[in-house]
C-alpha cells in the first residue's frame, strides 16, 4: 500500500494540539517519501476547528471537544486529504509574492542552473 500515513509516534502530537490549540506540522510517510501537513487548531468551548494545509490542498474539519477519539478522527482526516480521498479539499490560492521575493527566486534559480551546468561539464569531462 502506497498511501500516506501518520506515524504512530506523531499521533500524540495530534492529541496534544487538540487539547491546547495552536499551529503545528506533522509528517506523513509512505515508502518513497515524507510530506509535512501544516495544521492549525482553534478551540472554542464546544468545538475544535482544524485547518489543514498540504501545499496545494487545504481542508477544514470541526470536531466536538467532548469526543475522546478526536485525535483519531483528525489523523484519518489528514491522511484522507493527503491521499486524495476527501472531495472537499480544495487547491490553495496561489501565494502572492512581493517584487523583491520574486527577484530572490530568480536569483536562486539562476544560481541553480549555473551549478547544474557546471556539474554537467564535470561529468562530461
Amino acid at each position: 500500500m502506497n498511501c500516506y500515513v501518520i506515524p504512530l509516534a506523531k499521533q500524540e502530537l495530534l492529541h496534544q494540539m487538540l487539547q491546547v490549540g495552536g499551529a503545528a506540522e506533522c509528517p506523513l510517510q509512505r515508502p518513497e517519501q515524507t510530506i509535512l501537513a501544516k495544521f492549525d487548531v482553534e478551540l472554542t468551548d464546544t468545538h475544535a476547528v482544524i485547518s489543514v494545509d498540504f501545499g496545494e490542498h487545504t481542508g477544514q474539519l470541526s470536531l466536538k471537544r467532548s469526543d475522546r477519539a478526536n485525535h483519531l478522527h483528525l489523523r484519518d482526516f489528514i491522511q484522507d486529504v493527503a491521499n486524495g480521498r476527501i472531495e472537499s479539499a480544495e487547491p490553495c490560492p496561489p501565494a502572492a509574492l512581493p517584487g523583491s521575493a520574486l527577484a530572490q527566486v530568480d536569483q536562486v534559480l539562476a544560481k541553480s542552473e549555473a551549478l547544474l551546468e557546471h556539474v554537467r561539464k564535470l561529468i562530461a569531462a
